[in-house]
């Protein structure tokens, strides 16, 4: 007889088919009841989703349970954390990710919680790095779902003790109002399918989205009990469940598998502006604010604001739950997603311009502050209500914020003055320092060159030859012909999946013109105006015969010491049910790509021949796996490297990487969409997931087989750096 450990639980989103504060009032419900439940001995154990921050939310209403839930944490009835919000692996940086643990333990031990499980129950798909996540907080055990493929329920990887959940975390035959021997007999098919890839003992978990817990349950499960002779059910926490286990099947690698569940990956390009979003707030607080704010407290013994930042990161953290993030959500729950964006930026503007000022005198010599753990060698901008002897780039009137970051005067007088802008190019700034600008760190050396055609420096040259555009990789004089491409396809998918029209052909813009816009000897600028028709909607028929025209404007940026050119492009989408891409096309057919993960690199495999016609439409309870993946900051293959801020999905297509601008789609899930044979969730319409009028989208060429070189391009692209006047000594900072 096998050994059933059953764990009662209720996954939480913040937020999805209906806003946060909805969920927040059902979840109040919910969880009354499950306290109700604890406190009686009705139900004897709950397990609390592995996230903190439902919790919170739900004391922030209901502020006099705290010392009930103390006393059911310390007689391990309710087990909390060990994460602030359950999160992606692939949309979300290492850093915030490392941070959402900590935010989350933190919060758990203050409540009495000492053990933690690394539940990962609804992500879709798992980083290969997750592991060095577990163990820099000394987790040894995670639960996980989604993208695990054929593998068994014990597992071993990289030494954290890992249980598949094979069925999922989501399991409600207990609240049917059904006989309990037609209850019996569901369950059954449900313990069979986990029973086949466990051994003697069997986890299973009661509970499901936003569901509460049935009222008799440990009547049910006594009955139950009584029905089976294969099985013996207990209560209990996954806990209980780890001890028990003693063989593992090892394994390694990261979880993209979506051969016996969904894995969704459409979600990596569903409203591209929250990606977008997110990794300019990651980067302005975990990349900036934070670590500035450390440096300045143990180095220079300013005011502790680690508060502050805590209180940004919170905010960040909640747009990282995975719908969310995903945002396969309403289009009011976006919209919330992108307020909160906006007020992490807010705050961690402010940090910074505060611990700038507290670093500051008016009256020193200009400093460099490099954030990056990369020596800096490129531009650098700075604005100045002052003239320097610098090249001067612009000038127009604003405010100083010097009256702003003083609480001895009133904002409200600030002066309106002018401010210039200067571009100083500098080489060799010592990474993680404070660095004073001298003659020894100027670049005096041009290499920048521009044509009516063309813009070049010593690594890079752009030229633009009967309305195709060329790069050169100079350094390996290898040059690509037709290089950048931009086409739509259609689709009639939803925010979770692609949905591919089976035979679609290709849309493809044509550059109409060319012009320098700017040039000195340290910055080239050219626009690239493309137009392009695209049919105004799509459906399962087809493409519509009516299009409407798009300009799509390119503006490439090339600076006189870079290893990378710069593009960011704009334009109005007018049309309905499509896909934008932009095509870099290689020498050779592409066969694998580097990618940036949490903390290091994975390689991924691709078919470059790859035709997704041949597998439409997809079977019920089946999803078709595109050709695409999702990316952090970067990818690489073939000595080519493409680096974005916040276009996180790309495609292999024979010799081209196809990088995602716009996905514009209208429902959370299309039953009928042709590459998932299943519905992911409801069909509720969201006309803003269409991203209907301005769209804007950024990233970088780049050409380099290391692995090394191409992190610190990355972070010259993102920028680690801050200008300063100061007094304060040089320094090299250790955090």
């Amino acid at each position: 007889m096998k050994q059933v450990t059953a764990y009662v639980h209720t996954h939480w989103d913040r937020e999805w088919y209906r806003e946060f504060d909805e969920f927040r009032l059902r979840f109040i419900e919910v969880f009354d009841n499950v306290l109700d439940m604890l406190k009686s001995g009705e139900l004897p154990c709950f397990y609390f989703d592995g996230q903190t921050a439902a919790l919170e939310d739900y004391l922030e209403i209901r502020s006099e349970k705290l010392p009930l839930i103390k006393k059911l944490i310390k007689e391990k009835k309710l087990r909390i954390g060990p994460f602030y919000c359950s999160s992606d692996s692939f949309l979300v940086s290492g850093k915030c990710l490392m941070k959402n643990l900590e935010l989350g333990i933190d919060y758990a031990k203050k409540l009495g919680e000492t053990e933690f499980i690394g539940y990962i129950a609804d992500s879709f798909g798992h980083s290969k790095d997750i592991p060095i996540l577990l163990k820099h907080f000394n987790i040894d055990k995670a639960c996980l779902w989604r993208g695990l493929g054929n593998l068994k329920a014990d597992l071993d990887w990289n030494g954290i003790k890992v249980t598949n959940l094979i069925q999922g975390y989501f399991q409600d035959f207990l609240n049917l109002d059904k006989p309990i021997e037609e209850k019996a007999q569901l369950l059954k098919k449900y313990l069979d399918k986990i029973a086949l890839k466990s051994g003697e003992n069997v986890l299973l978990p009661i509970g499901a989205d936003h569901l509460a817990v049935t009222k008799n349950i440990k009547e049910q499960i006594k009955a139950l009990n009584k029905i089976y002779s294969e099985y013996k059910i207990y209560i209990a926490t996954p806990f209980e469940y780890f001890e028990k286990i003693q063989k593992r099947q090892k394994i390694k690698g990261e979880f993209l598998e979506n051969s016996l569940n969904f894995i969704l990956p459409g979600v990596y390009s569903t409203r591209l502006d929250i990606k977008q979003a997110n990794a300019n707030s990651q980067h302005i607080l975990s990349d900036i604010a934070d670590p500035l704010e450390q440096i300045a407290r143990k180095y220079f013994k300013v005011k502790d604001r680690s508060s502050e930042v805590n209180y940004a990161y919170k905010l960040l953290i909640k747009n990282h739950a995975h719908d969310s993030i995903y945002a396969c959500s309403l289009d009011s729950v976006c919209d919330e997603v992108i307020e909160r964006f906006k007020k992490v930026d807010t705050v961690s503007n402010g940090i910074i311009k505060r611990t700038i000022r507290d670093l500051s005198d008016n009256n020193a010599p200009l400093a460099v502050i490099n954030l990056s753990k990369h020596p800096y060698t490129g531009v650098i901008k700075v604005i100045t209500n002052k003239k320097l002897d610098y090249l001067k780039v612009g000038s127009y009137k604003g405010f100083t914020d010097d009256k702003l970051y003083d609480i001895n005067q009133i904002p409200i007088t600030e002066d309106y003055t002018t401010l210039y802008e200067y571009l100083i190019d500098v080489k060799n700034l010592p990474a993680m320092s404070l660095t004073h600008i001298s003659e020894k760190y100027l670049c005096k050396e041009n290499y920048l060159k521009t044509g009516k055609n063309f813009i070049e420096n010593n690594n890079i040259k752009l030229e633009i030859t009967n309305s195709k555009i060329t790069i050169t990789d100079k350094q390996k004089k290898q040059k690509y012909s037709d290089f950048i491409t931009i086409y739509d396809l259609g689709d009639i998918g939803d925010s979770y999946n692609f949905g591919a029209l089976k035979n679609d052909k290709p849309v493809k813009a044509k550059l109409k013109s060319s012009k320098l816009k700017v040039s000195n000897q340290l910055l080239a600028n050219m626009d690239l105006i493309f137009e392009i028709d695209i049919p105004s909607k799509s459906n399962k028929i087809g493409r519509s015969k009516k299009t409407c025209k798009h300009k799509i404007y390119l503006n490439a940026i090339l600076y006189n010491q870079s290893k990378h050119i710069e593009f960011k492009a704009n334009w109005i989408n007018k049309s309905k049910d499509h896909i934008l891409k932009i095509s870099f096309n290689l020498k050779e057919k592409i066969y694998s790509t580097i990618n940036e993960d949490l903390f290091s690199t994975v390689e991924r495999h691709f078919d470059p021949d790859f035709n997704i016609n041949k597998y439409l439409q997809a079977p019920r309870g089946k999803e078709i796996k595109p050709n695409t993946s999702p990316m952090q900051r970067f990818m690489m293959t073939q000595g080519f490297g493409l680096i974005t801020k916040g276009l996180s999905e790309y495609e292999i297509t024979k010799n081209a990487v196809n990088l995602t601008l716009l996905r514009s789609i209208g429902i959370i899930s299309n039953p009928h969409n042709p590459t998932r044979g299943t519905p992911a969730g409801p069909p509720i319409e969201t006309p803003k997931m269409q991203c209907l009028g301005e769209n804007k989208a950024e990233f970088a060429l780049t050409f380099t087989n290391s692995e090394e070189e191409i992190y610190q391009i990355t972070d010259k692209y993102y920028n680690f750096i801050i200008s300063l006047n100061t007094n304060k000594t040089d320094t090299k900072f250790q955090l």
